[in-house]
C-alpha cells in the first residue's frame, strides 16, 4: 500500500470517528438511580434508568440505606409515588439522615430530559404547577421552627389551595415534610387547585398551613 493511500485512510478513519463523537447526545449520561442496601454505598445493589412504581419488583423495597443519582430523581414512601416523597440528586451514603432508610418504595426522574411526565417537561410545566400526586412546589418557602414549618398562604403557580384536611396534608406531604398540623379555611378564593391539580370554582382556600416536620 502506497503512503499516499495510507494517508487517504487514515484521513477517511479519523473522519468517520469525528462524525461519531458528534452524533452522541451532548450532556453526558442519561438519568440513573443506584441503590445500596447498606450505608456509604456497601452491599447489594440495584440500578434503575427510569419510572418504577414498586421496588418489589426488584426485590428491594424499604431496603435501600444509601444512593447514587445521575440527575434528579422523586423518591416515595409508597408504591405509585404516594406518600411522603422528596427531590433528590447526587449521592447520600446515609438515607437515615433524612428519615429515608428501609422507607422507598417508588421512584422517577424529574426535569428536563428525565422523564416525570412528558418527555422534555418539568413537572412544574404541567396543568396546575404540578399540584397533584406527587408535585407541587409552594411559590414561597415556609417559616422554619423547630417541630414544624409554617406556610402563611401556600399557593403553586399563583393559584390558591382548596381548603380541607386532604388538601392540606398533601401539601405538606409534597414539601417533603409531616402531615398538616394546622391551618384555616375562612378565606374564599374564586377559583383553586385541589390536591389532585384540579381546578375548582369559588371555595375556601389554604391559609396558615402548619407542616410537622419527620
Amino acid at each position: 500500500m502506497s503512503k499516499t493511500t495510507t494517508l487517504v485512510l487514515a484521513a477517511v478513519a479519523a473522519g468517520l470517528l469525528a462524525g461519531a463523537a458528534e452524533a452522541q447526545p451532548r450532556g453526558g449520561r442519561g438519568p440513573s438511580a443506584t441503590l445500596y442496601d447498606r450505608p456509604d454505598f456497601g452491599g447489594r445493589s440495584v440500578t434503575l434508568t427510569g419510572q418504577v412504581g414498586n421496588l418489589s419488583n426488584y426485590g428491594f423495597n424499604d431496603r435501600a440505606h444509601s444512593l447514587r443519582l445521575e440527575g434528579r430523581w422523586r423518591l416515595c414512601e409508597h408504591a405509585n409515588l404516594d406518600g411522603r416523597c422528596v427531590e433528590l440528586t447526587g449521592d447520600v451514603p446515609e438515607l437515615n439522615t433524612m428519615n429515608l432508610a428501609e422507607r422507598i418504595t417508588s421512584l422517577e426522574p424529574i426535569g428536563r430530559g428525565g422523564g416525570g411526565g412528558r418527555p422534555g417537561r418539568d413537572d412544574d410545566d404541567r396543568p396546575g404547577g404540578g399540584w397533584g400526586p406527587g408535585g407541587g412546589r409552594p411559590d414561597r418557602s415556609g417559616v422554619e421552627g423547630a417541630r414544624n414549618v409554617f406556610f402563611p398562604r401556600p399557593q403553586v403557580r399563583g393559584m390558591d389551595l382548596a381548603a380541607g384536611s386532604n388538601g392540606a396534608n398533601a401539601f405538606c406531604r409534597r414539601q417533603g415534610l409531616g402531615p398538616a398540623a394546622h391551618f384555616d379555611s375562612s378565606e374564599r378564593a374564586p377559583r383553586a387547585l385541589g390536591p389532585e391539580g384540579q381546578v375548582t370554582g369559588p371555595s375556601p382556600v389554604l391559609r396558615d398551613v402548619l407542616c410537622r416536620k419527620w
